[in-house]
């Protein structure tokens, strides 16, 4: 199985492009081919994708005059290592989203590679640390299968708040990535505390999670005009989060819980037909405290994913 990087700045936005990822018969799926896929990555192109940049909606010259202090000003610097781990302080409100992004969306989503930003951990010790996110499936919600080539899933935000509908969001992304309808319930409000969310799982139908619950610890959204047309908007947005996956083990009666500490970066462009969005999302995986690595990497992701993103309005 062998993904292949090359650094490339395509059509305002960056992205690590792959190749068809090996043979679909993958004796261990769940658990061996993304941490396998990223072994067999020659040194020297992982070498290339640590010193690349990370996604950004604006040129850097543009942004850092343009943009300087905000989110998309950090996205911008299309530098992995700005991506740090955010320090819980005064928990978030939950997300607003735009005028244009609201309403019921049909979701293209295109895995386009990651990188290994850490210069202090080899990537051999990051490769063996089998339980960061994304790794293994369902390691980070709301992307269960991050090696997955192409995943189509709804996506909902209310027209009058411009919230999102999270239960049904998580649940149709959960979906599109694992091919099945995996979740029983979700469990949210945004009222009463809108940084909590759990997530059961249909009994005995997925390997690695019967369970899952998510801690929002920070969030961070602009809105800025696009710099190529500012007739339309660039919306950015980051969360970051802590999740504890149950899962059944080995050992008879007790539960395996694996917990993992991520965020995601999400840019949103407006088109001007008014019913397409094009975007991306970055995946920053930190590793966590319990971690015997963490003090040589404490704030900085060990491993950033890309997937490409384009939405087309359903109602």
């Amino acid at each position: 199985m062998r993904i292949q990087l090359l650094t490339l700045f395509i059509r305002g936005t960056w992205c690590l492009s792959s190749r068809d990822r090996g043979p679909a018969n993958n004796p261990s799926p769940d658990m061996m081919s993304r941490r396998d896929a990223l072994a067999s990555i020659p040194t020297s192109a992982t070498t290339a994708a640590t010193l690349a940049s990370v996604v950004a909606a604006y040129p850097t010259q543009q942004a850092s005059a343009a943009l300087a202090g905000g989110l998309a000003a950090k996205l911008s610097k299309r530098d992995p290592a700005a991506l740090k781990n955010s320090v819980f302080n005064v928990p978030p409100s939950a997300q607003v989203y735009p005028d244009f992004m609201r309403g019921e969306w049909e979701v293209t989503e295109k895995f386009s590679g990651y990188v290994f930003p850490s210069t202090t951990i080899p990537k051999s010790k990051i490769i063996a640390d089998v339980q960061l996110p994304g790794f293994q499936k369902c390691s980070i919600a709301a992307i269960s299968d991050i090696g997955r080539e192409l995943t189509t899933y709804r996506m909902r935000i209310d027209a009058k708040s411009g919230l999102e509908d999270r239960k049904y969001n998580l649940a149709n992304a959960i979906g599109g990535h694992l091919g099945y309808n995996a979740v029983e319930s979700v469990e949210y409000d945004v009222q009463s505390n809108p940084n909590r969310v759990s997530i059961t799982f249909v009994p005995n139908r997925t390997r690695n999670a019967e369970r899952v619950e998510l801690f929002f610890n920070a969030r961070e959204s602009e809105l800025v005009p696009n710099p190529r047309d500012e007739n339309y908007r660039v919306f950015v947005c980051s969360e970051y989060m802590r999740q504890v996956t149950f899962s059944l083990s080995q050992e008879f009666g007790i539960a395996r819980q694996v917990v993992g500490n991520y965020a995601h970066f999400w840019t949103w462009r407006e088109q001007p037909d008014g019913d397409t969005l094009t975007g991306n999302v970055l995946t920053a995986a930190y590793l966590d405290p319990q971690d015997s690595l963490f003090f040589e990497e404490p704030s900085k992701p060990v491993v950033v994913y890309s997937h490409n993103l384009e939405a087309k309005k359903v109602v």
